[in-house]
């Protein structure tokens, strides 16, 4: 129970008010009964929605409810169209597109992610337009306080989704609370147009905010992503920032953030207790909400029924068989590393008689049977190393809910200081003002030391490169939706660099640069004819 989060989770209702809003074309909402903005109660509400709008299931995005989903979305394209993880589904979902890089505009992952985005970008907008000065004077000296930090986190929550917009699409619509409703057709943003406006907005709510309050978009949050923006400028605007990444890394290390000691309580049901740490993150509650993006998906796709009980090991009582570890995500880690949490076999309940598995001395619980680090085929459920990062134990060691009912109990940390501890590093290495290399190191060995336990794997200024950074991000931050941007920034994800079944072939290959992109979905090109396909506007 996330008792400390501000009741986003528990007040569902009003935002149904704005979940009927069509999206199946461009971007607009309905108007909103101005029967919902009446008290202070309810902007909160409709607050709650937005923010439960990432974790939770939403019918109007897809008929399927594998779409539905923000959160889910944005792992399958982070995650397993990379080196990190390979998504399988031996009831027959589709995931081959992503897990080959091979996507088309009609690609239902990619008409989910986009409209997830634009879902975000509606809710807030309307609440953010019901906010404005002039909408709130009735109201008292502190309420319209409270009207006024809830719009501020709606502007976060916005400049989050267009942050995607920006690192997925290389242009799309442009809406904000100044924009026309019903059939008004939006203006076209490159990226570097969008990333003018999502830092402006970054910028200001840096000093709006409270630096700190779990499961809300914060001060912290938005330099945490200003961060994330600047180091990948680059990439969206064809100019470096990196100077102004250290500085909005440095913003994050003066609002008093620590590293946990324990790397493996972030990822359990108990997360919610890393505040020292966690400095956003998507609050999943089993007990108000049934999410099956975010945390549970984590949890729960990394189980395979090849691997028994687990409801004892990771508080789960039901296998998904979807997310496994590609061989070059194991291979990165080194004797001694505790965040290659990796299962390497089978497990059975004990049973003499069954030659294929093999007993443990000492063991007469289970029997085992090793896997290979080799992913044989994406439908192949018995090859491949498994993931154990997530869990839905408490720190007691105890199941937080019934995952077959109510979903996971563990919540999906957005931003880590972890991260900008490698993003810090990076920006230095980058040639960025404003630190030194020395500064760097620091930053990257803390992790080190939390990885091993001591100072064993501890780096030198030599070791200290910008692959050895890349290799340390896939290290830290694998399944937490980073790996795709990463390898685009770095030049390594179409071609030069291959993984196990990119492009569809065992060993991997090449694919065309245009998969750098995700294309506009077909029906936004009929909608809005200022839009262009990827392949037509960009010059592949």
């Amino acid at each position: 129970m996330k008792n400390n989060v501000l009741k986003y989770f528990a007040v569902l209702s009003l935002a149904a008010v704005f979940s009927a809003c069509s999206l199946d074309q461009y971007p607009h909402v309905e108007t909103t009964s101005k029967d919902v903005y009446v008290s202070v109660a309810n902007y909160e509400a409709v607050l709650a929605g937005i923010y439960s709008s990432l974790i939770v299931n939403l019918s109007d995005i897809s008929s399927d409810d594998r779409f539905q989903n923000y959160t889910r979305s944005l792992i399958m394209f982070q995650e397993a169209t990379t080196d990190n993880i390979d998504n399988v589904w031996a009831a027959g979902e589709s995931t081959t597109d992503l897990n080959n890089l091979c996507w088309t505009a009609s690609d239902q992952w990619v008409s989910a992610i986009y409209y997830h985005i634009y879902n975000i970008v509606a809710l807030s907008n309307e609440l953010i337009r019901n906010a404005a000065d002039s909408e709130i004077e009735r109201f008292s000296e502190g309420d319209r306080a409270l009207i006024i930090r809830y719009r501020n986190e709606a502007r976060g929550l916005r400049a989050l989704a267009y942050s995607h917009a920006i690192d997925f699409f290389p242009a799309v619509s442009f809406v904000d609370e100044n924009s026309g409703v019903g059939s008004y057709i939006p203006p076209i943003y490159d990226r570097k147009q969008l990333f003018g406006y999502v830092e402006s907005e970054l910028k200001d709510l840096q000093n709006l905010l409270p630096s700190s309050c779990y499961g809300h978009f914060t001060s912290a949050t938005a330099s945490a992503l200003l961060a994330r923006l600047y180091l990948n400028a680059e990439v969206y605007t064809g100019e470096s920032r990196y100077d102004d990444c250290i500085a909005a890394c440095q913003s994050v290390f003066n609002a008093g953030f620590s590293l946990e000691n324990d790397y493996h309580k972030l990822f359990n049901a108990d997360n919610h207790l890393r505040t020292n740490e966690i400095i956003f993150s998507l609050a999943c509650d089993a007990t108000h909400t049934v999410a099956w993006g975010a945390g549970t998906y984590l949890v729960c796709a990394t189980r395979f029924d090849n691997y028994v009980d687990i409801l004892k090991d990771f508080g789960v009582n039901a296998y998904w068989n979807c997310l496994r570890a590609r061989r070059e995500l194991v291979n990165k880690f080194e004797d001694g590393d505790s965040r290659g949490e990796f299962i390497s076999c089978d497990r059975i309940f004990f049973d003499s008689e069954n030659t294929d598995y093999y007993a443990v001395a000492g063991d007469d619980t289970y029997m085992y049977k090793d896997r290979p680090v080799d992913i044989a085929a994406h439908d192949d459920t018995s090859t491949g190393y498994l993931l154990s990062k997530w869990s839905n134990l408490t720190d007691d060691g105890e199941p937080a809910s019934d995952t077959s009912v109510s979903g996971a109990d563990t919540d999906f940390p957005m931003f880590r200081l972890a991260e900008v501890n490698l993003i810090f590093a990076e920006a230095v290495l980058r040639g960025g003002q404003g630190a030194s290399k020395t500064d760097a190191l620091e930053k990257v060995n803390d992790l080190r030391k939390r990885a091993y336990g001591n100072e064993s794997g501890n780096i030198t200024a030599q070791q200290l490169t910008l692959d050895f950074i890349l290799d340390e991000r896939a290290r830290e931050l694998y399944t937490e939706c980073c790996r795709r941007t990463d390898l685009i920034r770095y030049g390594k994800y179409t071609s030069g660099y291959n993984w196990n079944w990119k492009g569809g072939v065992e060993d991997g290959k090449d694919v065309d640069s245009k998969y750098k992109y995700l294309p506009i979905p077909e029906a936004e090109l009929s909608a809005n004819p200022s839009l262009k396909p990827v392949n037509t506007q960009y010059g592949f």
